[in-house]
């Protein structure tokens, strides 16, 4: 299962990645990444919570609550977000997916 969170972690960092640094001009585009993120987002988030709640219940570490606040992080960079700061809290959300994958590579 962790090679499998690593696989979403890391497509999860492209898409958003790919999101900040293009330029969508068409529409349809837009809304084909916008499903992607969306659909990276819920995989990223249903793994994630899944070892973060195998690491905080079994292994009692702190892993667990790391992985716990990255989980919870794009809930919460949500409710912040404005149209005008988008960019800056897709960054935000890019480093907290990175802290993600490196919790899980140290697990593994």
């Amino acid at each position: 299962m962790h090679i499998v969170a690593i696989i979403v972690n890391i497509v999860a960092i492209i898409v958003l990645s790919a999101g900040l640094f293009h330029k969508f001009e068409h529409p349809k585009h837009k809304a084909i990444f916008g499903y992607t993120v969306a659909g990276s987002m819920i995989l990223y988030i249903a793994l994630l919570g899944l070892i973060a709640m195998y690491e905080l219940f079994v292994n009692r570490g702190l892993y667990g609550i790391i992985l716990f606040l990255c989980v919870i992080s794009p809930f919460v960079i949500g409710k912040l977000v404005k149209y005008n700061t988008l960019k800056q809290y897709t960054v935000i959300q890019i480093l907290f997916f990175i802290l993600s994958l490196g919790v899980i590579l140290l697990i593994y």
